[in-house]
C-alpha cells in the first residue's frame, strides 16, 4: 500500500476484503505532474470496470484522492463530466435520502444506502486549486451520491458498512465468495466485514 508521496505507474482495482479499502487516507500535501498522472490513471481503471467513481483506496493507494464522471457510459455515451476531488470535507449536510449503491471493490453487490440529502462540498483539483461545491441530491444531482460513497472511501469506510442487519443477512453469502477468492489469491484473510 503506497503511503507516501509515490504513486504506482499502473494502478489496479483491489476488491474486499484487501487492507487497503479499510486505511484512513492520508492528505495529499504535493500537487505535481506524479500526481496528475496518477488521476489519469484512475480515470483508466474506472472506466475499464464501468464505474461513475473510483477512490485512490479502491487501488491500493492510501491518499485523499477520488475521482468521478457520473455521466461517463460503457458505450462512449453521456458527454462526460471528469472530476478530480483532493482532500474533500463535506459540510452542512442535512437532510436525507436513500440510493441504491454498488461498488468496484465489491462486486455484484447493491444495497440501499442512506446519505446526505444537500451539502456543500470543499476539495481541491489536481493542481491544488480549491473548490467548494453545493449538491442536492432531491433536486437530481446524483453526482452527490457518488461524492459521499467515494468519500467514505477515504476514511476506511464501504458502503456496506452503513447496511442494517437485514440488508448484510441478504449480501452475506456475496461477501463471503469475495473473502474466500481474496484468500485463495493471496494466503491471507485480509480484513474482513464482522458485523
Amino acid at each position: 500500500m503506497s503511503l507516501t508521496g509515490s504513486y504506482p505507474p499502473n494502478p489496479t482495482l483491489v476488491e474486499y476484503p484487501h487492507p487497503a479499502l479499510r486505511a484512513k487516507a492520508a492528505p495529499v500535501t504535493i500537487f505535481n505532474d506524479q500526481l496528475r498522472a496518477f488521476c489519469a490513471h484512475l480515470f483508466t481503471v474506472m472506466e475499464s470496470h464501468a464505474g461513475v467513481g473510483l477512490a485512490a483506496p479502491q487501488v491500493a493507494v492510501s491518499k485523499r484522492i477520488f475521482i468521478t464522471d457520473h455521466l461517463w457510459r460503457k458505450d462512449g455515451s453521456g458527454g462526460g463530466d471528469r472530476r478530480v476531488f483532493i482532500n474533500p470535507v463535506i459540510e452542512q449536510a442535512e437532510g436525507s435520502t436513500s440510493y441504491e449503491e454498488g461498488c468496484l471493490s465489491f462486486p455484484s453487490i447493491y444495497a440501499k444506502v442512506n446519505r446526505h440529502n444537500r451539502f456543500d462540498l470543499r476539495y481541491q483539483d489536481e493542481h491544488g486549486v480549491a473548490h467548494v461545491t453545493s449538491f442536492d441530491v432531491e433536486a437530481g444531482h446524483f453526482l452527490g451520491i457518488v461524492v459521499q460513497h467515494e468519500l467514505d472511501h477515504l476514511d476506511g469506510v464501504a458502503f456496506v458498512d452503513h447496511l442494517a442487519p437485514a440488508q448484510l443477512t441478504l449480501i452475506r453469502r456475496k461477501l463471503r465468495d469475495l473473502e474466500g477468492d481474496y484468500k485463495k489469491a493471496t494466503g491471507k484473510a485480509g480484513l474482513i466485514l464482522r458485523r
